[in-house]
């Protein structure tokens, strides 16, 4: 292994880049910025690293280069790049998902010393986003974790944003699931998840509020109406499964297609509709999805209100 050279990576991209900017903060406090430099791979050639790993520190002991991602380079180029690395200076490669079937990320893992960042396990998580509230001020219980956890997902990113704005939210730093209900903004697959799961559980004035709230921060109206579309779809599924016979979670995911989560939060909706009002809703959707997609209905970013009411109607009909 070559002690100058340094390879991160893994997909844990939080925790890699945290590494990094710990490195750089601590480099240039000691050394000084001058002596710090970041390339490209996809910019800079294998002159350009040559040139950067050679050249020694100024007025200093030590001198840092960083390079983003790995360069389109043979391997045997990987073995000159070490070879010319000045005795002075430490070489760092980084590449959260880099092709590791390439020539020069395996003679990487060989001459380099690597440093590979992991997603932390549910535990680890839980550690950590303890220490991160505390070192803020605050404190947060497991169940409170457990909860944010389904709310926003398992992004360390955005937990860390989450975790400090609740912090500074909540009376004492106490975090509550109140807080989270109120504070936490869902992302990604976690509004779908959100969103069927207080229609599905018929918290219907809870999913309301929820669909107000993400109008507010900016959400684009058609994908909630799309998000309903598919939860009204899932759920004549589930319904039509009950009417079948079928009474547990996993048969009935097992034959409708739908995963076990899904049908288990549908469940209380579909066993409290009878045929007459599935057939409304399924009736109401697609006739409003319809008009929307030929002109019946009208939508644009400057228009709106039509596509948030018939959303809004669509959920009323679900009490």
């Amino acid at each position: 292994m070559n002690s100058a050279l340094h390879f991160f990576t893994g997909e844990n991209d939080y925790a890699l880049e945290k590494e990094v900017s710990r490195w750089k903060r601590g480099f240039c406090e000691k050394h000084g910025s001058e002596n710090f430099l970041m390339l490209y791979a996809k910019e800079a050639s294998l002159s350009d690293i040559l040139d950067a790993v050679s050249a020694m520190p100024f007025i200093a002991e030590k001198r840092l280069v960083l390079i983003r991602g790995i360069p389109k380079v043979e391997k045997e180029d990987i073995k000159t790049i070490a070879d010319n690395v000045h005795p002075q200076v430490i070489v760092a490669f980084v590449d959260s998902k880099p092709d590791k079937r390439l020539g020069a990320v395996k003679a990487l893992t060989q001459i380099a010393e690597m440093k590979e960042f992991v997603p932390l396990s549910p535990r680890a998580l839980g550690s950590w986003a303890s220490a991160l509230v505390q070192a803020e001020g605050g404190s947060i219980d497991e169940k409170s974790f457990a909860l944010l956890l389904q709310v926003v997902g398992s992004d360390q990113w955005t937990l860390e944003s989450e975790l400090k704005k609740l912090v500074l939210f909540a009376p004492g730093g106490r975090i509550e699931p109140a807080h989270i209900d109120i504070l936490a903004v869902p992302s990604g697959e976690q509004v779908v998840w959100k969103l069927t799961d207080l229609i599905g559980s018929k918290r219907i004035d809870d999913a309301l509020l929820f669909l107000s709230n993400r109008l507010e921060r900016g959400e684009d109206p058609y994908g909630l109406w799309s998000i309903l579309l598919n939860m009204i779809k899932n759920v004549t599924l589930v319904w039509a499964a009950l009417q079948e016979g079928l009474r547990d979670d996993k048969s009935i995911a097992s034959a409708v297609g739908i995963h076990f989560f899904v049908v288990r939060g549908l469940i209380p909706l579909a066993k409290s509709l009878d045929a007459v009002r599935i057939r409304q809703l399924v009736d109401f959707a697609t006739e409003a999805d319809l008009a929307l997609k030929t002109g019946g209905y009208h939508y644009t970013a400057e228009k709106q209100g039509e596509i948030i009411a018939l959303t809004e109607r669509a959920m009323l009909m679900c009490r």
